[in-house]
């Protein structure tokens, strides 16, 4: 069972595969920052993926964004900080990992739809 404040942080804030990818990465690497095409050669993802899902990760504060061409920096909000913590832990046990990359998979199944209803269009966040 995966814990419910971890589950509401990846319904909020984390709700894609490459959401978590990057999550992981600012969190393993807090200093780290750079621009969604930079970060797209070191993922190695796209470029249209990385951007839209950078951007959403700052609207949804975990990342800020700064400068015309944005440069993407670590700087969650408080209120993430613990669920966080815990998402860190269940992540690093294999078989925690299991169920929340099941939940994960499931939020994102319905991800499009939860944004859309938040100010978004669907088709602005339908996989490609």
């Amino acid at each position: 069972m995966i814990d419910p404040t971890v589950h509401r942080l990846l319904e909020q804030a984390i709700d894609s595969p490459i959401k978590l990818q990057l999550f992981l990465l600012y969190y393993e690497n807090p200093r780290f920052e750079g621009t969604a095409s930079q970060i797209a050669d070191r993922i190695y993802r796209d470029i249209w993926s990385t951007r839209q899902a950078l951007r959403e990760l700052a609207e949804d504060g975990l990342l800020i964004a700064s400068g015309s061409e944005p440069v993407y920096r670590y700087r969650p909000r408080a209120e993430y900080r613990e669920p966080i913590l815990r998402l860190v832990q269940s992540y690093n046990e294999p078989l925690e990992r299991d169920h929340v990359q099941r939940a994960l998979r499931e939020i994102a199944s319905y991800a499009p739809y939860r944004r859309a209803s938040h100010g978004g269009t669907a088709f602005d966040y339908l996989p490609i």
